[in-house]
């Protein structure tokens, strides 16, 4: 154990959330020259983990990471060793490693991780890039004729695959490739929106998806290819859009959902009910959709811009990123419209884009036009780690967090990618 020297004790209470590593709640005497690696011997000790069992731990007192020891933490925060000290202890995630940089044409607007499909980027060049698991380029697709700010896998199985593009060109493309012979085609042209579609979201069935658009509107769409009559119904209408060609198939939506009075932003689908969705806009509001009814359940009202949206299904929260720089954490379940469960500071210009873990309830990243990408830990007030995009504070403009695996691109024409610490659910 990390050396023990003589001097001042205090009495410590170590709780966790992490009911795997939970220990009894009774205070105990600690040296309190302890640092965090002494802490972390104590709660493996208690929990008898030895070798490679042994796990890093966090602390956190009051909401904010211990980086000192306890005596230093005293001192700074005017409290005696008289004081009982409550600690959360939380596994430590390690820090977020850089493994790649991939270069684009121009601003790399869209980004998805996939598994095991690869990656997805959009770029305002209107093309649209798939990018295999060792982050090669392998096929650059065309069909756009604006930036393209939203991408979305609906299926892949080794060399094929289907996904969607959505532009400020209007409209949303369903794409299908091969990776064997490089082909790939259009399958149909979603058409409708009379803005630039900004989001894309699938439902969990893989049946329905929803789109967001700057037109202030929701559309739903089903994800099967349209007969050629469907298309033939549509060719006059669609002839009178230079971005539309007449060779592909078209699609209309099945329901539009009307409520934001400005651009939306952002919509998300609860990944555990299908018929439930979540969309963010420009006119400082979160919203709550029943799909199959097309009622807006519940509104979320803030004094700022939404900029992005992410549900996470292991906390049940959903995280907003905002004009004014600060990442809001909110309970759809909760009946007050107003009231924000959390607010995370510490960006200094609108967030961009926010991201859940996939595996644990309480991390979350975000990026904005600050150019940095932050990681946090729910549990605490300040960013777990900081992370650089690019040289000179190119805004981020997009990031998704899929498995280890953090995308993120920006306004320096760069994909990049940083592996995570995958760690399992823990959730309350």
């Amino acid at each position: 154990m990390e050396a023990l020297v003589e001097g001042p004790q205090v009495q410590v209470r170590f709780v966790t959330q992490q009911r795997e590593f939970a220990i009894p709640e009774t205070a105990i005497q600690t040296p309190a020259n302890l640092r965090r690696y002494g802490l972390s011997e104590i709660i493996n000790l208690i929990l008898q983990n030895e070798g490679e069992k042994q796990r890093p731990f966090d602390f956190l007192i009051d909401g904010e990471f211990l980086r000192t020891s306890l005596l230093e933490y005293l001192n700074e925060k005017g409290l005696s060793t008289e004081n009982t000290l409550t600690i959360e202890y939380v596994e430590s995630m390690l820090p977020p490693t850089p493994l790649s940089s991939y270069e684009h044409d121009d601003w790399v607007s869209a980004v998805q991780a996939h598994h095991p499909g690869g990656f997805l980027t959009g770029s305002y060049d209107s093309h649209v890039r798939l990018w295999n698991k060792q982050a090669e380029c392998i096929q650059t697709l065309s069909g756009h004729s604006g930036a393209v700010k939203a991408v979305q896998w609906l299926s892949s199985n080794g060399d094929k695959g289907t996904f969607l593009s959505g532009a400020l060109d209007r409209s949303i493309l369903a794409w299908e490739y091969n990776t064997n012979d490089g082909s790939h085609s259009i399958l149909y042209e979603c058409y409708g929106h009379t803005g630039g579609v900004h989001s894309i979201s699938l439902n969990n069935e893989g049946d329905r998806f929803a789109s967001g658009s700057a037109d202030a509107s929701i559309k739903i769409w089903t994800t099967t290819v349209p007969s050629v009559s469907d298309h033939i119904d549509e060719v006059e209408t669609r002839k009178k859009r230079k971005t539309s060609k007449a060779n592909r198939i078209a699609k209309t939506p099945i329901a539009t959902l009307s409520a934001h009075t400005g651009p939306v932003s952002a919509v998300v689908f609860n990944p555990i009910s299908t018929d439930t969705l979540y969309s963010a806009g420009w006119d400082h509001s979160v919203r709550v959709w029943d799909i199959e009814s097309h009622v807006n359940l519940s509104s979320k009202n803030c004094e700022k811009v939404v900029h992005s949206l992410d549900y996470s299904q292991h906390s049940g929260l959903l995280a907003s990123g905002h004009a004014d720089t600060v990442v809001r954490l909110w309970d759809p379940r909760s009946e007050d419209s107003s009231v924000v469960k959390q607010s995370l500071s510490g960006h200094q210009n609108w967030v961009s884009s926010v991201s859940w873990s996939p595996s644990s309830a309480f991390m979350l990243a975000s990026g904005s036009y600050d150019g940095l990408i932050k990681v946090w830990d729910i549990r605490a007030k300040g960013a777990l780690y900081t992370l650089t995009h690019g040289k000179g504070g190119k805004k981020v403009l997009s990031i998704d967090w899929t498995n280890d695996i953090l995308l993120s691109g920006g306004e320096d024409n760069q994909m990049k990618i940083h592996r995570l610490q995958d760690m399992e659910t823990k959730s309350e």
